[in-house]
């Protein structure tokens, strides 16, 4: 085991410093405790690259290693049993454990793993009862242990009583660029004729790195008429890739949850906290627990006394007012565009 860091990889483009930053809040160089760090942000932020990429870097650090890529999915299909095998296999280096039931997982936890120094990475938490019924605390991993919970939902991470989150921001525009670049041209600068191009494209991404990525790879290898036609067409049928994404935060919200959503999608972007939470009040929203909520899921987020939401989100929103009829506002349960307004109201009075 070594007891130095590696180096990251250089394609990895906007990791570095975050790596190094969430290095800090484990405290690496501290052995006399078990720490736990959560990391938290929307869809498509980057969370899992970040935590691989940062596992790439320590895990010589630590006798035993474990990275489950997807709590929720594993504990639909297999229960807390499935997930307790996988950590079990990976951080013990065996292949064939055997578990029967829930308490024999957890017996095999609480007396294995607290032999060994260990990294675990714990990816898509979106209940706190998965990682409850895990039944690893603190106590079952070796002094210097380190457990990393991945969440898009803050609350799970604080139920959970980590001793630090690490919020993951969108890219800023420097690396925003250089991963576009990359994805869009196979190189770290923009393609002759296509600079203005570039720049609504990173301003529909927004620096979310999975649209980055989906949104320049598809862009890749094509003319500037063919980016236009691309762009433009966007804005009616966004790409089902990153939406689909997006989605699974909006579709495990409750239905009251989702209209206070959907209604800051349609109106009310960068508004002030007041004004939103006097409306969604009047309409009968909830608006102080159904605002923590949309903010503890990276839904939304709070400057300067304004609400806030991601270019990205605000697409998703509309989209699913308009998915049943897209082409007959007429339909829609919101109207947020003047012009679609006015059709309304002027189709009505015709009729």
């Amino acid at each position: 085991m070594g007891n130095k860091t590696s180096t990251l990889p250089g394609n990895i483009v906007g990791m570095h410093s975050r790596v190094e930053e969430l290095e800090n809040l484990l405290v690496l160089d501290s052995d006399d405790d078990v720490r736990v760090v959560g990391i938290w942000g929307m869809g498509g932020i980057g969370k899992t690259t970040l935590a691989k990429a940062l596992c790439d870097r320590i895990s010589n650090q630590f006798l035993g290693c474990c990275i489950v890529d997807d709590v929720s999915k594993i504990y639909r299909g297999y229960g807390p049993t499935g997930v307790q095998k996988q950590l079990l296999c990976q951080t013990l280096k065996e292949e064939n454990f055997q578990i029967w039931n829930h308490s024999m997982g957890s017996n095999l936890i609480q007396t294995r793993l607290c032999q060994i120094k260990s990294l675990v990475v714990l990816d898509n938490v979106d209940n706190v009862e998965q990682l409850d019924k895990l039944a690893m605390t603190r106590e079952c991993l070796g002094t210097g242990s380190r457990i990393v919970v991945i969440s898009r939902d803050g609350h799970i991470l604080r139920e959970h009583g980590v001793d630090e989150v690490y919020e993951v921001r969108p890219l800023d525009h420097n690396d925003a660029l250089r991963l576009f670049c990359r994805k869009a041209f196979k190189s770290d600068d923009i393609m002759s004729g296509y600079k203005d191009l570039t720049y609504d494209a990173l301003g529909y991404v927004n620096g979310i790195p999975l649209a980055i990525e989906v949104l320049g790879s598809f862009l890749y290898g094509r003319d500037v008429s063919e980016w236009r036609s691309a762009l433009a067409r966007l804005r009616e049928n966004p790409m089902a890739e990153i939406m689909d994404v997006l989605r699974i935060s909006y579709d495990g919200l409750k239905d009251i949850e989702k209209e206070t959503f959907l209604d800051i999608a349609c109106f009310f972007d960068g508004e002030g906290e007041a004004y939103v939470k006097k409306v969604l009040d009047f309409r009968g929203f909830y608006p102080e627990i159904n605002l923590r909520v949309l903010f503890d899921k990276s839904l939304i987020t709070y400057d300067m006394g304004c609400i806030f939401m991601h270019s990205l989100l605000k697409e998703l929103g509309r989209s699913i007012v308009k998915e049943e009829s897209p082409k007959e506002p007429r339909k829609w349960n919101r109207l947020w565009d003047y012009k679609d307004v006015h059709n309304v109201i002027s189709e009505n009075m015709v009729k």
